[in-house]
């Protein structure tokens, strides 16, 4: 039996295209209360983000040239 996905890619310019796009991996943490927290490996496996949120991620892809430029 073959299972379809029908997940949407991130789009390019979220933190997660931009993860994905870059080799970045993401690790999910949990937390007893409040949302989920993630941390970011870079492309070599260094920590490059801990317990990080969508603010902080958004910043630092900004600040390192990973979005895309925008389509105006």
């Amino acid at each position: 039996m073959e299972t379809v996905s029908t997940k949407k890619p991130p789009s390019p310019n979220s933190p997660n295209g931009c993860w994905d796009r870059h080799g970045y991996r993401v690790e999910r943490t949990g937390q007893a209360m409040g949302a989920p927290t993630r941390n970011i490996y870079g492309p070599d496996g260094t920590l490059v983000l801990a317990d990080t949120d969508y603010d902080e991620e958004m910043a630092y892809c900004r600040e390192h040239g990973l979005l895309r430029p925008s389509q105006d």
